[in-house]
């Protein structure tokens, strides 16, 4: 990924701290990262985001749904 460019995916649940379970929101902000620029230190691949919607551009990626975001347009990790 170049230019600070994140690929991520959406998630489908997350589950909260007491276990409870959170459905699918019809917008996203949760997703988890699956490859990062080779010039951000501080996002590994497998992090959780918070990001903000319609930032990105959605790509389909062997039959899966993913996002390029710019990492300006990440909130938080969430660790």
């Amino acid at each position: 990924m170049k230019n600070n460019y994140i690929l991520i995916q959406d998630i489908k649940e997350t589950q909260t701290t007491s276990g409870l379970w959170l459905p699918e929101e019809k917008h996203n902000r949760v997703a988890k990262v699956l490859a990062v620029s080779s010039d951000d230190e501080e996002i590994e691949v497998g992090d959780t985001v918070l990001k903000l919607i319609g930032k990105g551009t959605i790509v389909r990626l062997n039959g899966t749904y993913v996002e390029a975001i710019h990492r300006n347009n990440l909130l938080a990790v969430i660790k």
